[in-house]
């Protein structure tokens, strides 16, 4: 089963060259790599040259932003299965991809998740618990077929970002979802998604999918809200 690894990237070339080296050392053969640039100024394309050999489809010309990116990486892709791992992430082992595809995949199941590791400029990592019940599903370590985007569409393209992945992931039938113990992929913190904006777009999502409640999503905004604060009046003391 062919499977389509595509990246996104846009003045991200601290972090570019780990990720293509973590797809490329993949042993899974059967696969192919797009990587989308949105047109990048910072030193990126040297590293995309050096690594040109190496890379399926590459593409780089301003875009719409990141799931304007996603959609043309996903209509470019062959394979039958699609992973999204952006710059600054990276799989878990040099054997997963081998590890989920050697082993038969009913027909049944057209979206494959597991939990994912969060890691930290300072080298520590934490393991993030995943539930499609719960709505909790995370992009880079999502698995799915490409047919799926014939079925409920792409991502959605809008300004400010939404969760388009979330909406698309949620739209598909919790029956065709299948939960992997090991995790994909490690996922560098400090992406958009961490952000206050994505997080109510995101708790928004889940109310209107019965996974939540208008008096929970209140209770984390004021959470989330005290806790950026905090961070923000610790970070002013330290500076002065």
């Amino acid at each position: 089963m062919k499977v389509s690894i595509i990246t996104i990237c846009y003045n991200c070339q601290e972090d570019l060259e780990k990720t293509i080296i973590s797809v490329i050392s993949q042993t899974y053969s059967d696969k192919e790599y797009i990587i989308i640039d949105g047109g990048s100024t910072d030193g990126s394309t040297e590293v995309l040259k050096h690594y040109n050999d190496k890379i399926d489809i590459l593409i780089s010309e301003p875009d719409n932003g990141i799931y304007d990116a996603l959609n043309k990486g996903v209509r470019l892709a062959t394979g039958e299965w699609i992973i999204c791992l952006n710059a600054g992430d990276i799989f878990t082992s040099e054997h997963i991809l081998s590890n989920i595809f050697n082993q038969e995949i009913p027909q049944s199941k057209s979206f494959i998740y597991s939990d994912f590791y969060l890691y930290h400029n300072d080298g520590t990592r934490e393991l993030h618990k995943t539930n499609r019940e719960k709505g909790e599903i995370h992009h880079q370590n999502a698995i799915y077929r490409k047919s799926l985007h014939q079925q409920y569409g792409y991502y959605i393209v809008t300004h400010p970002y939404i969760v388009s992945d979330l909406l698309f992931f949620l739209a598909i039938p919790a029956s065709q979802y299948l939960k992997i113990s090991t995790p994909i992929a490690f996922v560098k913190d400090g992406g958009v998604s961490n952000g206050l904006w994505c997080a109510e777009q995101s708790w928004a999502a889940k109310v209107i999918y019965g996974m939540d409640t208008i008096p929970m999503i209140f209770y984390r905004d004021i959470r989330l809200r005290f806790g950026l604060w905090r961070q923000k009046v610790i970070k002013t003391i330290f500076k002065q």
